[in-house]
């Protein structure tokens, strides 16, 4: 698996290379993320235009089908002196002094970073493995619910069909109970009340 790569060209840049390369070490080799903290808080006039630059090279990189632009690097920055513009500046007894105004060219390039790629992936692979395993427990956990839902509701109308036939015998035997009672009841109106024999 090859590293895809791109690259972000700048020239004449009216800053001297001398002043330009002072910021370019700092980010050579770097990570994308570093380098553009790095260059976001440094005090240098050539930092805000290399920070413009990087953008530009992930910018490229991401028109090549980089898959993350996280684990891009800084692989390579150059800075090489372009024209120097001469400006005379008037002086004493006729004399003028050049005034030099020098450029620079730069270029930034950015590739992935196969290790940070491979450990990305792997960090992917045991997150969705992780994901998996919940989806899992918890696919488990509701089926253990369902079959206990379904032992209690089978478990019910056996209980009910048990009570049944026993609320069925006492409500017979009560049944039997009250005629029993009631010709008890009929039998004591019936009899015959006793009259005391007076003297």
């Amino acid at each position: 698996m090859e590293a895809i790569e791109a690259s972000a060209t700048l020239r004449f840049y009216r800053v001297s290379p001398y002043k330009t390369r002072l910021v370019a070490d700092m980010i050579r080799g770097r990570n994308v993320e570093d380098a553009e903290k790095i260059l976001s808080f440094t005090n240098k006039r050539g930092a805000q235009v290399l920070l413009k630059l990087l953008k530009s090279a992930v910018a490229n990189a991401e028109e090549k089908k980089v898959e993350d632009t996280g684990i891009l690097a800084v692989s390579q920055v150059w800075v090489n002196g372009g024209p120097c513009y001469r400006r005379n500046m008037p002086r004493a007894r006729g004399r003028s002094d050049i005034i030099r105004h020098p450029t620079s060219h730069i270029t930034i390039v950015v590739k992935e970073d196969l290790a940070a790629k491979e450990e990305e992936a792997r960090r992917q692979a045991e997150e969705e493995a992780k994901k998996a395993k919940k989806r899992a427990a918890k696919k488990a956990a509701a089926k253990k619910v369902v079959a206990k839902e379904g032992a209690e509701k089978s478990a019910k109308p056996k209980k009910e069909a048990k009570e049944a036939p026993a609320a069925k015998k006492k409500s017979v035997a009560k049944a039997k109970e009250a005629p029993a009672a009631k010709k008890k009841s009929t039998a004591k109106a019936k009899a015959p009340v006793k009259k005391k024999k007076e003297d």
